[in-house]
């Protein structure tokens, strides 16, 4: 799989995760839930599912690829870089466009809504924001960087394990014909 084909199947798991995650937010961070140890569990949910699902593609992808000989190592971190740039867009925004007369910078929700797994760490941390998503959104090439590497780590336990299986049934076979010519005799 290409470089640019695989960061547009993390682009586009990263948004199915982000309007999933979206439209969960009401039923888990509501207004009925003002404990703030419940609503970190459920960010910190929120963070492990999107990450989970971001390896289970990735990692997949470096498996196939090396299965076909097409594994390079830094493939991963330069698709989650490339994935990674409508938040550098919506920062850049937040940054520089001034707020409307309502007081609201219409790209700072945008950025909210699309790096919304790390939802808790922005409400926590305010007075940080656009650039602690920044920071959050960098998380994405390395963890589509170390998921695409586990790829190749599967790869190789797989081809391990047939190795093993091969070794076991030729040793197999081995004591299967001496077996039968002691019988013979």
């Amino acid at each position: 799989m290409s470089i640019l084909k695989l960061s547009l199947k993390v682009l586009s798991t990263h948004l199915i995760m982000s309007l999933i995650q979206v439209a969960l937010m009401p039923a888990f961070f509501g207004i009925l839930q003002k404990n703030e140890v419940y609503q970190w569990i459920i960010g910190i949910i929120y963070i492990a599912i999107f990450w989970l699902v971001i390896y289970a593609d990735t990692s997949s992808k470096g498996l196939d690829d090396a299965k076909a000989d097409k594994y390079k190592p830094y493939k991963g971190f330069i698709a989650g870089l490339i994935a990674c740039i409508p938040a550098f867009i919506l920062y850049i925004g937040a940054l520089v466009y001034p707020t409307n007369t309502n007081g609201i910078n219409w790209f700072q929700p945008a950025l909210r809504i699309w790096l919304v797994p790390y939802i808790k760490i922005f409400t926590s941390f305010e007075e940080a924001m656009p650039h602690i998503a920044m920071v959050m959104a960098l998380l994405l090439p390395l963890v589509t960087g170390i998921s695409y590497m586990d790829g190749l780590r599967k790869r190789q336990k797989i081809l391990m394990a047939i190795e093993k299986t091969d070794a076991l049934r030729n040793e197999k076979s081995k004591l299967g014909l001496y077996n039968k010519k002691n019988k013979d005799k």
